[in-house]
């Protein structure tokens, strides 16, 4: 299956925003994160496991939104929690999902461009 050059680029920045994320996560666990550090070390290394996957086209139809969805659930449930008991507001965490945001956006133009038919076939 060819991809075209648009998805190629996306999926490349997807694993590099995926890759950086884990090394984040895990980071943070290690330094920051106290009593749920083996959480943040669980987060991280999914991450980094998805970038492997994303980066070898493995499944990509099931790969793909899988990744966006779980971008959006730790989004959603550090958003929740965070503001609501005061954990995980500091710079680290605020990078982390700064980087989990721009790679949402990724991943949804991701699958957007690999879904799409091409015009020139």
């Amino acid at each position: 299956m060819q991809m075209p050059k648009g998805s190629a680029m996306f999926r490349w920045s997807a694993v590099v925003l995926l890759f950086i994320t884990g090394l984040l996560d895990v980071y943070y666990g290690n330094f920051y994160a106290g009593f749920y550090e083996n959480l943040w070390y669980a987060m991280g290394t999914i991450y980094i496991f998805t970038a492997a996957v994303i980066a070898a086209n493995f499944e990509p139809r099931f790969a793909q939104p899988a990744v966006f969805g779980y971008a959006i659930f730790l989004f959603v449930l550090w958003a929740t929690t965070a503001f609501a008991t005061g954990v995980g507001l500091d710079t680290i965490a605020y990078l982390d999902k700064a980087i989990e945001a721009l790679l949402v956006v990724n991943m949804a133009l991701l699958i957007r461009s690999s879904r799409s038919p091409s015009l020139l076939r």
